[in-house]
């Protein structure tokens, strides 16, 4: 008999939605863009990676009452502009098939499907690149090397949207905020618009393009920096907020709730593109539902630039730095320090090269 104890674990286990895909489809992730400086430990591995585990109450609050959330945050972690399926099991629950593959009796969600409890898999005909995270702490700071950059996004944002923040219209204690963090650098933002967006929507971004950033309330922009407040798409230039608190009872800047739609337009470009909203919103949902395997993956996450935080202090020798069209370092090696990592780069993907050339070599084609 079943003690009381394991009763509850197995009914709150079966609660649960999971979000996996199978190992055998997964491509490891190059390392030109990240670090690991802040690395996880994880178990050993089994024939399934979970990627988002939650509540079928916590996650409703995002998902509603169909898999509509659940199948983009498959896509946006796996294949953010590919093809992919999502399957369920149609029977048994998350407990029964945990550590099984999928089945003949699982079948593939469409759009419109009710939200269950339960373990959601998926799946593609090509290998898996997962996305990679932001391990966003603090807000950084615009160093006095940055400033002319800073300006220019500011007012590249300006032009487009008119001075005001895109949820409430207000025209005061504005930000230029940047979807994409300054930490990530300009090779970071690149890698996100090419996967997000698309290889020819990179040509000319960096970190201070105005592709990446709006204007927003300052109480807003600290909440987006931190990815507790994300941008779930509906439709065209259509956007629901989402409060990642934990604390469901906190509202954003006074207000229960935001839909963002058709923003003020000083000019005629657009808003940034969806793609770099899918990935910032990615961010929100990953520091909320993401397993640790998943945080756990190597070259999970991008390389953060040593950037000075707003919490840091304020000695006049550490400053934000990227060598494009910079001026000061925000240490005297810091060239050479960067230097250093690139060969470094270089002598992994070199040594990379040569243990695939041996596995290569070792397998054996039978006749």
């Amino acid at each position: 008999m079943q003690n009381p104890t394991q009763t509850m674990t197995s009914l709150s286990h079966d609660q649960n939605i999971y979000i996996r895909v199978h190992r055998s489809l997964l491509q490891p992730i190059p390392t030109t863009t990240t670090n690991s400086s802040n690395p996880q430990t994880a178990g050993p591995p089994s024939a399934h990676l979970y990627l988002i585990k939650g509540t079928l109450q916590d996650i409703g609050r995002y998902a509603g009452a169909t898999v509509d959330w659940v199948i983009k945050v498959a896509h946006l972690i796996c294949a953010p502009s590919g093809a992919g399926q999502v399957y369920t099991h149609s029977t048994g629950t998350s407990q029964d098939w945990y550590h099984r593959d999928k089945g003949t009796n699982w079948r593939q969600l469409v759009l419109g499907d009710p939200l269950l409890p339960g373990i959601y898999e998926f799946e593609t005909n090509s290998l898996i690149v997962l996305s990679r995270l932001s391990d966003r702490q603090s807000h950084s700071k615009t160093s006095m090397g940055s400033e002319s950059s800073s300006a220019t996004f500011q007012r590249d944002i300006e032009t487009r949207d008119g001075m005001a923040c895109v949820v409430s219209g207000a025209s005061s204690s504005l930000i230029a905020s940047h979807l994409i963090p300054k930490r990530i650098g300009t090779d970071g933002a690149k890698a996100i618009v090419t996967d997000f967006v698309g290889a020819q929507a990179t040509l000319g971004v960096h970190r201070f393009h105005p592709m990446i950033g709006i204007f927003l309330l300052k109480t807003l922009d600290d909440r987006v920096d931190r990815y507790t407040l994300g941008f779930y798409h509906v439709t065209g230039d259509t956007y629901t907020l989402h409060n990642f608190q934990e604390d469901q009872d906190v509202t954003v800047a006074g207000f229960e709730s935001f839909i963002l739609a058709s923003p003020i337009h000083g000019g005629n470009q657009p808003l940034p593109p969806k793609g770099v909203f899918d990935w910032h919103y990615l961010q929100c949902v990953a520091k909320r539902f993401a397993t640790m395997d998943y945080k756990a993956v190597p070259g999970i996450y991008f390389y953060a630039y040593p950037f000075r935080m707003d919490d840091d202090d304020e000695s006049d020798d550490e400053f934000e730095f990227e060598d494009n069209n910079e001026i000061e370092p925000p240490y005297p090696t810091y060239r050479f320090d960067r230097f250093l990592m690139e060969q470094g780069r270089k002598l992994r993907m070199h040594e990379r090269d040569q243990e695939i050339a041996r596995w290569s070599a070792s397998v054996q084609v039978e006749p």
